[in-house]
């Protein structure tokens, strides 16, 4: 690729935004030098290798990453058998953790690619736990690295403790006291000493090892402690000889795997590189473009990634009905801004980089992307504006191919208009004649002109507003702009006489092209804005189709399920009323028989009385109307003969009977058949409100899983995080210890897929740590 295009086009910044994502040094070395590359498959691997570190990113904690050093020269002393140093020994130990976490962090089915870069890295928990369990993280070697230096280390402060009782004795003593500056204990070149008056220096016995600045103090070393002392100084000289043993120890453990340990290195910063793909995606809200190999440009809703969120979205096609663009407009309009963006997510795709735009832009491989954008005057070659374009342009004649992208800035500008016209004509007629794909800005009459007569050269313009005389900085392709300059140098306050005499100087064909321009664009806005006001209308009405649509689903099934409760209960009904009825003629029939003479008339009364009287029993919780209770419209009631509810639309009629709406039924019914009873919407209230009371008195803001198998930890898990949900916590805490990292990994991918969590890390170093995990829910 062109190094002067990269240039002009910026992309060296974008290697920039995209170091400062990595985490590791090498990372953002390595991201520095990242280059576009023109094989398909090869820019294709890279995208889904961005698009595979999105999804890690969601899911996983990458901070490991953040502790791995260069350890290459490292190596070399490891090679050469030198012995390394602690904190040398801690940077290989964060290397080897870092290798274990990310074969670990990846899955081979949900990010192939990523699998495929991870799989062959070296582990070695040995070596890791060897490290890990010699030195500490501040880089001190632990006592338990070996019992010797555990003995060495318990002597040395038995010594040191027996040196301070008997220095804090004598700075205490009233015979020395008189002696001594201060009645403190110090230490002068590893020895401990006490401070005594200059003056009294001879009536201290013992070595003096330093004095004071002002000389009115010195720091004696009592004759009772030299002994002690140099016991001291000879165990710590054995300290450093064991301290050195465990280092030669620990290299000799590194010194097979080396070229292992190395190639780790080289795949872990690979993978930072990735990753830092991936958020650099996240943070401009990136996508991932389509590629292809047949030149085919489509950029939907594209915004120049240096400009933020101040960015203009702008859609262009290139290379489907035309190869070339030639875009017009007034200045400051956009024209430059929108050549580079095409440039700059031309070079981004190609590097694997996902592009700020919106779904369905598709980028095209090409085999060099050439620019001439600005001013690149050049007073040491004796060049002029024209002169330098010229030069570009003239070597971008030579070696653009139908595989290339030429993008051109102000052509036929800086030189005469006519002549500088002609000069653009003939280049976009080479440029077309070689296939190549173009976008062109220019303020030249006659290359609209030339875009008007050529099928595969099109037009656009970057829209003004001719209210305001602002630009809009959108683009629109099938028409060429106006530069607008009369109406701007107006507005900027030249003299409207200057302004009206200068028209008079521009040909009646410039003036009668201009005006089409004006009109052909204001019809254009108009029929958009109506174009978007259909659009809006039909997606409303699509809306209001699609709710009726499920709301008669919805009726039909409630219809069809009252239909069958209500069949079901009537026959449950029928079949009681059967049995009751059968019973009470079976006692007439049974006392007939038994009877010598017929029974009289007020006992087959009663007995008929019973079969009128015969319904169901009401349910437990209903509530019967009394008889002067009024069932006005609305209330809620249930029909005790049949077991449904619904809400009274009439009330009691001449013939006391109510009006009562069930589902979409309306049945009337006698008045003493209707109970009132709660309605559901009250009733559901209070047994969520109940629900919740009992559960936010008893639950705990954190759940202790420690002990746990990892499949009943997220049994406890699943349980827990319905109950804390449901009681209104904003969120909580899951203890579940270091150990393996099993346990805690078990838990997270449980949280990173339920729909209650939105968000989780680690918790804070007062909170546990890595061995608590802190999940927050959705409002």
């Amino acid at each position: 690729m062109e190094e002067k295009a990269l240039h002009r086009l910026e992309f060296d910044k974008i290697l920039e935004m995209l170091s400062q994502k990595a985490c590791s040094p090498m990372g953002a070395e390595k991201a520095l030098e990242l280059q576009p590359v023109y094989d398909l498959e090869t820019a294709s691997m890279r995208q889904q290798e961005t698009g595979e570190a999105l999804k890690v990113l969601r899911l996983r904690d990458t901070g490991f990453l953040t502790g791995v050093k260069d350890i290459r020269q490292h190596m070399r002393r490891v090679r050469s058998g030198v012995p390394l140093s602690t904190g040398e020994l801690l940077d290989v130990g964060a290397l080897v953790r870092a290798s274990r976490l990310a074969r670990d962090m990846v899955d081979g089915r949900e990010c192939p690619g990523l699998w495929g870069l991870t799989r062959d890295l070296f582990v070695d928990e040995g070596i890791e736990r060897a490290i890990r369990e010699s030195i500490d993280e501040g880089g001190e070697v632990r006592d338990t690295a070996s019992p010797e230096l555990k003995a060495i280390r318990n002597r040395i402060a038995t010594a040191k403790n027996r040196v301070r009782e008997y220095l804090q004795e004598f700075v205490r003593s009233s015979h020395y006291q008189k002696f001594l500056q201060d009645a403190i204990i110090t230490e002068r070149q590893g020895r401990y000493v006490v401070p005594v008056k200059a003056e009294y220096r001879l009536e201290v016995k013992g070595i003096i090892h330093d004095e004071s600045a002002s000389g009115a103090t010195v720091f004696v070393e009592p004759e009772a402690v030299v002994h002690v002392n140099n016991d001291i100084r000879r165990l710590e000289m054995a300290e450093n000889r064991e301290i050195e043993k465990i280092l030669r120890r620990l290299t000799s453990l590194l010194e097979p795997v080396v070229s292992e340990l190395e190639r780790d290195l080289e795949i872990l910063t690979d993978l930072d590189l990735v990753l830092a793909k991936g958020r650099l995606a996240l943070e401009m809200n990136a996508v991932a473009p389509r590629l292809n190999g047949q030149g085919v440009f489509v950029l939907r809703r594209a915004r120049h990634p240096l400009l933020g969120k101040g960015a203009v979205p702008v859609d262009l096609e290139l290379g489907k009905g035309f190869d070339i663009l030639v875009i017009t407009g007034p200045n400051t309009g956009g024209k430059t801004v929108t050549l580079k963006t095409v440039g700059l997510l031309t070079l981004m795709a190609m590097s694997g980089l996902f592009v700020p735009a919106a779904e369905g832009t598709e980028i095209a491989l090409v085999d060099a992307v050439y620019a001439d954008i600005g001013d690149e005057q050049s007073i040491e070659q004796s060049l002029s504006t024209f002169s330098s374009h010229m030069t570009n342009i003239i070597d971008i004649l030579k070696r653009a191919t139908s595989q290339s992208l030429v993008l051109l800035d102000e052509l036929g500008a800086g030189t005469d208009p006519v002549e500088g016209a002609a000069l653009g004509r003939a280049i976009l007629g080479e440029l077309l004649a070689k296939g190549v794909k173009a976008v062109v800005t220019t303020h030249q009459s006659e290359l609209k002109v030339f875009a008007f007569q050529e099928a595969k050269v099109e037009n656009a313009c970057v829209e003004f507003d001719p209210i305001t005389l602002q630009p809009t900085y959108r683009l629109s392709i099938g028409i060429p702009g106006h530069s607008n300059a009369l109406e701007i140098a107006e507005r900027l306050g030249l003299d409207h006489r200057i302004v009206e005499k200068a028209r008079q100087f521009v040909p009646q064909s410039e003036q009668d092209l201009g005006r089409i321009i004006n009109k052909v664009q204001e019809h254009r806005r108009r029929l958009e804005s109506d174009i978007y006001k259909v659009e809006e209308l039909r997606r409303r009405m699509e809306e209001e189709r699609r709710a009726l649509q499920e709301e008669k689903e919805k009726l039909r099934r409630e219809r069809e399920d009252i239909i069958r409760k209500t069949r079901e209960e009537a026959e449950s009904y029928l079949a009681k009323v059967k049995r009751e009825a059968d019973t009470v003629l079976d006692e007439v029939k049974r006392s007939l028989k038994e009877r010598e003479t017929p029974p009289k008339w007020h006992e087959l009364e009663k007995a008929r009385h019973r079969v009128r009287g015969l319904r169901t029993e009401r349910q437990v919780g209903s509530l019967q109307a009394p008889e002067g209770a009024e069932l006005n419209p609305g209330a809620y009631v249930e029909i005790r003969s049949i077991g449904r509810r619904g809400y009274i639309l009439e009330g009691p009629n001449d013939k006391n009977e109510v009006l009562v709406q069930v589902g979409i039924l309306k049945l009337t019914v006698p008045r003493d058949d209707v109970v009132l009873t709660t309605p559901p919407e009250e009733e559901m209230a209070r047994r969520k409100s109940h629900a919740f009371l009992e559960k936010a008195k008893r639950i705990s803001p954190e759940l202790d899983l420690r002990g746990l198998t990892a499949d009943d930890a997220v049994f406890e898990v699943e349980r827990y995080i319905e109950d804390a949900y449901l009681a209104g916590l904003e969120k909580v805490r899951i203890i579940h210890g270091k150990g393996t990292g099993a346990l805690r990994q078990a838990v997270r991918e449980w949280l990173a897929q339920c729909p209650r969590v939105t968000s989780f890390r680690d918790g804070e170093r007062e909170e546990g740590g890595h061995g608590v995990t802190v999940a927050f829910f959705r409002k």
